[in-house]
């Protein structure tokens, strides 16, 4: 099995329109299908990459952990200031490794997520 990126990402919250409003309106994702009576969207990361949000009382909301997920930025600075600007609160100092570049921060629900920039020639495992 080789895994190429993230195809779906369920994430489960107390405030169903906060959460959206920061998803589309803070880290502009566009919301590719909404369902307001059952606390359901579907947004779009990238092709084929979604992250799909779960309003109380919802199955999915029961069935998703929070888990961490590093969102792929051109550059962290910028982005980091994107997201102070619009009043985010960030988790510790921008971390970097052998030409990785992340900064973690809080999002709707008190959930983890990060911001990330891969190096252009990838991952290596042995360096």
């Amino acid at each position: 099995m080789q895994i190429t990126g993230f195809s779906w990402l369920g994430v489960g919250v107390e405030d169903f329109p906060e959460a959206l409003q920061f998803f589309r309106d803070v880290l502009g994702l566009r919301i590719a299908a909404k369902d307001d009576e059952r606390g359901v969207a579907m947004l779009q990361v990238a092709e084929r990459q979604v992250l799909e949000v779960f309003g109380p009382g919802t199955k999915g909301k029961e069935l998703t952990s929070p888990p961490v997920i590093a969102f792929e930025v051109d550059d962290v600075v910028e982005a980091k200031a994107e997201l102070l600007a619009s009043g985010v609160e960030l988790i510790g100092d921008t971390g970097s490794w052998n030409g990785f570049e992340w900064q973690y921060f809080r999002g709707p629900g008190g959930h983890i997520f990060a911001i990330k920039k891969t190096p252009p020639d990838g991952w290596d495992a042995t360096a």
